[in-house]
């Protein structure tokens, strides 16, 4: 069975190493440098899950998450923004696009792990609110039960 592909988009090596060989055992892991970068390979390529720094030279986290709420808004929810520094304001604005969720640098190894892994989980193993509404479940539910 293939791995996973996750694509990690940070301009800081360091961070890019470690994350890779973390992730390297239960994904396969694509780095991306900037935004420009991430965008030409979400063009071309699916990804189970992005990590997304938000501070990036040329085009930052930001300029990905609008291309993806453009083009592929359904990549969103496994979008896990890994970034340092950030405002109360910045995080509310990532957290708008609807994505996965957020995790401060400097990260705690198993809080990343643990993260990537919510993030990529196939939707045949979400839940089925995923797909469904509770309220259109509890319908269906109402409806089998008066016919049998």
């Amino acid at each position: 069975m293939d791995k996973p592909s996750v694509l990690v988009v940070d301009d800081n090596d360091a961070t890019v190493t470690l994350v890779t060989a973390l992730l390297q055992r239960e994904f396969f892991v694509e780095p991306a440098t900037d935004g420009a970068e991430a965008i030409e390979k979400l063009k071309t390529k699916q990804y189970a899950a992005l990590l997304l720094d938000l501070r990036m030279p040329h085009l930052d986290g930001f300029g990905v998450l609008e291309f993806l709420e453009a083009n592929h808004p359904a990549m969103l929810p496994r979008v896990l923004v890994v970034t340092a520094a950030l405002g109360e304001s910045d995080v509310a604005r990532a957290r708008a696009y609807g994505i996965c969720d957020v995790v401060s640098k400097p990260f705690d190894i198993e809080t990343l792990l643990a993260a990537v892994k919510q993030c990529v989980e196939p939707d045949d193993a979400r839940p089925m609110g995923g797909f469904l509404s509770s309220g259109m479940i509890l319908l269906l539910a109402d409806v089998l039960r008066s016919r049998f």
